[in-house]
């Protein structure tokens, strides 16, 4: 094959003279239509070729045409394209503006196309877009732009990225994340080394006919990121300044602040305690248990007792309220306003680009230092990028991008997933507990070795609390470090040479990644101190490379089109860690090993994995109206024994009706309708581990002997989970001023990864194996509407919706029986044929005994014969029991272990998710708003569930919804009695449906009002652009409680130790030279 592509390349050079002696030359200006001015970086290509330039800074163009060319296509993001014959050697083009329409470019895979033309589903994200944002990276910028496609930001450190999904839930136990596309080679390395505001264009591939180019890879979509370019002609700089605050806008759940209302409520608990214990006189009991030195007491520990008089002298008993004359000796801080701070914003950046007619240039700079609201945690970055594009002859062009990054996120030494989590001590520890330790006179104390005031731990050096004794987040954010900082090198190259009709390029690139993490424990404070203070560092280093070899081919017979490609391609990826661990510091603030004495075992190892492809594409369309795509790929990886290698490929067709004579009657009203369709089958090997498929060992010591242990035992059999995809769909435009698309999928997804028992005869318990079946299908709707156009006003409205559905079709086998397992519950959700994935299977809440408090369940029986047979797990008795199943009725019972285990009929994924966005222009004026929104759905708020227990008083803090909790008999109420843990009461908040809500959310993602100067006042600056604005992102959210954000979570749950986002309010200025 290399001899064959190197014998065409010979006669490249052979024919090269010939081929400009039958060529002429055809010049020209393009211009827009909106404002008459030139524009520089217009695509100019022979039809039916490969053959074409680029406008220059004046508009300029200028190109040989074969004597066979006919036409010429002019082309350019956010302008109509243009199709002019050649009729003459000047000819000149103004372009209009392209807001709506099927004659788009747009970016797809291994090249470009139009929107009419292309047979898949493909959303390409626009610059301005993505730069108004407030985001550090794409991920978090594409939230709430592309129908079908859930972005999860489900953690608010600055400089994280969001979890993406496209088209529902592409696996269960492997990868569901799509595959990242960078100036056409795969991202292996950080998302943060890409600076949204060098983005030219993102695109969103969706369907099979899109994806299955990439083989094994592109089962869960493809996100295709295109950097900017230089433009030919003169020098341009642009320079970019913003400047705001980072805070948190979004409300807690509504928990006790003050400590009085708290106190009185427990004292409350320890009445109702009183009374269930029959004792004669419950407030007595209360007050008297309240404040002790007893901590194993059901009351609180002396020591928190922050008022003039003692514990049993606090409450009166007749109104359950603080007596009247009783004051604090202190008031402690609030836990939320030492570990919450105003944080502020500061980006910056400058681009640099031009060329000449042979030589274009791209550079840029950027500064990004991202405060969180969160004590002590930031995100700082610069990067830096080089983008070179080359035509050396007329028939060779090269391509040079090349990126650098440096970063350094700190974490804060409070975001363990822990007690020591800060998020979780602000909604869950209870006001009574301070931030700092009190002396005898209640008074701080000052602390002599680090300075400032010594901080409580609750562990009995002064106090004793209840809940995240031995720790104390404010201190761990003050004193404790966690940092990440990555170096990234990226780059690719690309030589191109055309013959004819003939095109070949040879792409190579490749990311390097160093990453480092530096743990530090404070050696007089908190977990480490015990220790001496402590030193724990992670080094990690990826090195990927890929090679793309391809040859195209373009051709116009008549009204008959055709293009194709064959490709080679081949990439490594080397991953390598490193880590220590040593105690014992010397200097409490140096993070390097030599500043500890005591050692720990140390460990490394590296990862490899490489993939090669051979795969090809055709593309037909005759007239314009009638188009046909076809592809085929065949991918070989080393992370299979086997069957290494596997076959993936998609055709797709589409028809432009519009375009046909019997649709003229309705040209007035209907501009465009197309109908498409496609199949294909594309791969997922990202949830496989570079080595699961094989028996690996371990290196021990065994007496100061070699030894060496089985440590995972692998499946040679294992292979890639394979997703068929079939999509149709309509796009359309109307009265040209609405313009939509509506689409259905199905999507079924074979060889899905689980985990399987097997006999311990074997030696191990589980092994990973390919079985079972799972189908999505969903029905995408986008409508944009031009609502006012205008000379000056522009009123501009769109919305999207997806409806999906999750279903598994069919289970893994069982080993002993050899039949599909019939049920497999993960936490709170049942994987079970005909359910979802997150089908919630849980008990069924039956409110509360109003004789005495006690929370109830459900517990269902399958009564034959006049025999009442009790269930535990329904789908187990029912596949157990089949032939022998009578009447199946309910009854309630007070104890958690007799109810029954079900599904609720209730899942995550929503009946519709979706956004909606306005745009509006005034002469210089503009105001964008995007909402996004989900209907149907039902997530576990874990949080709303700890905040309702009933546990030993300080344990943890309360709801406000806890007042509604049963005082005495005959009390009707949801909400069952507390009793600081009294036995056969603390079950209450069990996981039931009881803390299953509501998932859905409107929430105002970004607002930006900027105003951009005109012609007239641009010259006098002698500016050539110069734009005003301030934007908000992530300002609002409503949801059915206050502090419950199921948009932050795939399954729409709460989580304890999430950092909620953050909103940002941004000012800025963008100067053009």
């Amino acid at each position: 094959m290399k001899k064959s592509l190197f014998s065409m390349l010979i006669l490249f050079v052979i024919g090269l003279q010939s081929v400009l002696a039958q060529s002429r030359e055809v010049s020209g200006v393009v211009t827009s239509a909106d404002d008459g001015l030139s524009i520089p970086g217009v695509s100019v290509i022979v039809k039916g070729t490969t053959i074409g330039t680029t406008t220059d800074f004046d508009g300029k163009y200028s190109l040989n045409v074969p004597a066979d060319g006919k036409v010429l296509i002019f082309s350019f993001v956010g302008m109509t394209m243009q199709e002019h014959e050649i009729t003459s050697s000047t000819i000149n083009v103004v372009m209009q503006s392209e807001s709506i329409g099927m004659d788009e470019v747009v970016v797809v895979a291994y090249g470009t196309t139009t929107k009419k033309s292309f047979t898949g589903t493909a959303t390409q994200v626009d610059a301005d877009k993505i730069e108004s944002k407030n985001a550090s990276n794409i991920t978090q910028a594409l939230q709430g732009e592309v129908a079908g496609v859930q972005v999860i930001s489900n953690n608010g450190q600055p400089g994280s990225t969001a979890e993406i999904r496209i088209r529902g839930i592409g696996s269960i136990n492997g990868s569901r994340s799509p595959l990242y596309i960078v100036d056409g080679t795969p991202l292996q390395g950080d998302i943060n080394s890409i600076s949204p505001s060098d983005i030219a264009s993102t695109t969103v591939l969706k369907d099979a006919s899109a994806t299955a180019i990439y083989g094994s890879r592109g089962a869960n979509g493809v996100v295709i990121i295109t950097t900017k370019q230089g433009k030919s002609g003169k020098s341009s700089i642009e320079i970019d300044l913003k400047k705001g605050i980072n805070i948190r806008l979004l409300p807690e759940y509504d928990v006790f602040t003050r400590p009085e209302e708290y106190v009185e409520t427990a004292w409350s608990a320890l009445k109702t305690r009183g009374l269930l214990l029959g004792n004669a006189d419950p407030a007595a009991y209360a007050s008297a248990g309240l404040f002790t030195g007893d901590t194993k007491a059901s009351g609180f520990n002396d020591y928190y007792n922050m008022w003039d008089v003692a514990g049993d002298q606090l409450i009166d008993p007749a109104t359950g309220k603080f007596n009247t004359g009783v004051n604090r000796k202190y008031s402690p801080k609030r836990w939320k306003d030492e570990l919450f701070q105003g944080a502020q914003r500061t980006e910056a950046g400058i681009r640099i680009s031009g060329g000449t007619d042979k030589t274009t240039y791209f550079t840029s700079f950027s500064y990004l230092d991202d405060e969180g609201y969160y004590l002590n945690s930031d995100y700082e970055r610069f990067t830096g990028r080089v983008n070179i594009k080359h035509e050396v002859k007329s028939w060779l062009k090269g391509t040079m991008n090349m990126s650098f990054m440096n970063s350094e996120s700190n974490l804060s030494g409070g975001q363990d997933e822990d007690s020591n989590n800060g998020f979780w001590l602000v909604a869950n520890m209870p006001p009574l507990y301070p931030v700092y330790a009190r002396d005898a006179n209640s008074n701080k104390i000052e602390d002599t070795v680090l300075g400032g005031y010594v901080y409580d731990y609750g562990d009995g050096q002064y106090g004793t609390r209840r809940f995240a004794s031995l720790t104390n987040a404010v201190a761990s954010s003050t004193y404790d470090v966690a940092r990440t900082t990555n170096n990234q090198f990226s780059g690719n190259s690309k030589l191109e040479a055309t013959y004819k009709d003939f095109t070949f390029s040879s792409t190579f690139g490749l990311e390097y990644l160093n990453s480092s993490y530096d743990n530090l424990g404070n050696m007089f404070w908190g977990g480490s101190a015990n220790q001496g203070g402590s030193i724990y560092k992670r080094k990690r280093e990826w090195f990927a490379f890929t090679t793309t070899n391809m040859l195209r081919y373009a051709k116009q017979f008549g009204e008959h089109n055709i293009s194709a490609f064959i490709a080679q391609e081949a990439s490594k990826r080397e991953f390598r860690e490193m880590s220590a661990f040593k105690s014992g510091l010397a200097d409490p603030w140096s993070l390097e090993l030599n500043n500890a004495i005591v050692s720990s075992p140390s460990g490394s190892y590296t990862d490899e994995l490489m993939l090669t492809s051979y795969f090809g594409q055709i593309l037909y369309d005759f007239d314009e109206k009638y188009f046909f795509q076809g592809v085929l790929r065949r991918d070989g990886s080393s992370k299979f024994t086997n069957d290494k290698w596997g076959t993936f490929g998609s055709v797709g067709g589409g028809w432009m009706i519009s375009r046909e004579s019997f649709m003229e009657p309705t040209s007035n009203f209907l501009n465009e309708l197309k109908l498409k369709a496609s199949y294909g089958v594309a791969g997922e090997q990202g949830g496989i581990g570079s080595y699961d498929s094989r028996l690996l060992y371990e290196v021990s010591n065994q007496n100061d002997k070699l030894a060496l242990t089985e440590s995972h035992v692998g499946n040679p059999d294992l292979t890639w989970e394979e997703t068929a995809q079939f999509s149709i769909g309509t796009e359309f435009e109307l009265f040209n001023r609405i313009s939509g698309s509506v689409e259905y999928y199905i999507k079924n997804t074979d060889n899905l990864l689980f985990n399987k028992r097997v006999g311990p005869s074997n030696g191990y318990a589980i092994i990973q194996v390919n079985d079972g079946t799972m189908e999505n299908r969903g029905l995408e709707v986008i409508l944009d509407f031009e609502v006012v156009k205008s000379e000056d006003l522009k009123v501009n409205f769109g919305i999207n919706a997806a409806f999906e559905k999750n279903e598994l079709t069919a289970m893994p086998l069982e080993s002993g029986s050899g039949e599909q397992k019939v049920i497999d519950v993960s936490g709170l959700y049942g994987r079970a044929v005909g359910h979802s994935l997150f089908d919630i299977y849980t008990a069924e809440y039956a409110g509360v005994d109003p004789t005495n408090g006690r929370a109830q369940w459900n517990r269902y029986y399958n009564e034959v014969g006049g025999v009442k047979d009790y269930i535990a797990d329904m789908e187990i008795y029912l596949a157990q029991n089949k032939g022998n199943i009578g009447e199946i009725g309910k009854e309630t019972t007070t104890e958690y272990s007799d109810a029954t285990q079900k599904f609720i009929n209730k899942t995550p994924i929503p009946t519709v998710r979706g956004s909606f966005n306005l745009d509006a222009s005034y002469k210089g004026f503009s105001l964008a708003a995007l909402f996004n929104y989900s209907l149907g759905g039902y997530g576990y708020d874990s949080n709303y569930a700890a905040l309702m227990d009933d546990d030993l008083l300080g344990s943890n803090n309360w709801h406000k919804d806890i007042k509604n909790a049963w005082k005495q008999s005959g009390d009707i109420t949801d909400v069952p009695a507390i009793t600081s843990g009294l036995s056969g009461y603390s079950d209450a908040n069990r996981t039931s449906d009881r803390f299953v809500t509501k998932t859905d959310y409107l929430s105002l993602q970004s607002v930006v009002l900027s105003y951009s100067f005109n012609k007239r006042m641009l010259d006098k600056l002698k500016l050539k652009g110069l734009k005003l604005f301030v934007s908000g992102d992530n300002l609002w959210t409503t949801t059915k409680r206050k502090g419950f954000y199921p948009n932050a979570s795939e399954v729409g749950a709460s989580s304890r130790y999430q950092y909620v986002s953050l909103s940002s309010i941004t000012g800025g200025i963008n100067v053009k030279f």
